[in-house]
């Protein structure tokens, strides 16, 4: 009986690790995909996004992933910066959903923020955004 509860004592702490591991690749995964949006690096974004991904932007513009990447590369508007505040990730087998407060800012341009909700899957042990929703922040 002894070994029985430590065998699942075991079996939930490892558990608990892996969602927290989890928590942190998919952090990481998000801040990947900004990085790779500020400095306009297409393969990466073509790596980071699922080939279904939809992209709802803060003034409500929706796009697909070539759409998303092509305004990103080649749009006149581009990121200085995306930093995350408050991230919080609920990981449910190989999805998860990220929360965060996103500081954005345009180059040459305005400053705001965003409250974003992120949809990751898990393909090929890489986490990737599959789909993305953000609404503008007015009450800082």
């Amino acid at each position: 009986m002894t070994q029985i509860r430590i065998a699942m004592g075991l079996l939930f702490c490892g558990a608990a690790w892996l969602k927290a591991d989890s928590s942190a690749d998919v952090k990481a995964a998000a801040v990947a995909w900004t990085q790779a949006a500020v400095k306009q690096d297409k393969a990466s974004l073509e790596r980071l996004l699922t080939d279904d991904l939809g992209y709802a932007h803060s003034n409500g513009r929706i796009e697909s992933k070539q759409q998303y990447i092509q305004a990103v590369t080649g749009g006149p508007a581009r990121y200085e910066s995306m930093e995350f505040q408050d991230a919080a990730v609920r990981v449910i087998g190989d999805t998860a959903v990220l929360t965060a407060l996103i500081d954005v800012k345009i180059v040459n341009r305005d400053r705001y923020r965003v409250r974003s909700l992120q949809v990751f899957l898990r393909r090929d042990g890489q986490w990737r955004l599959t789909a993305h929703q953000s609404a503008r922040v007015t009450n800082q």
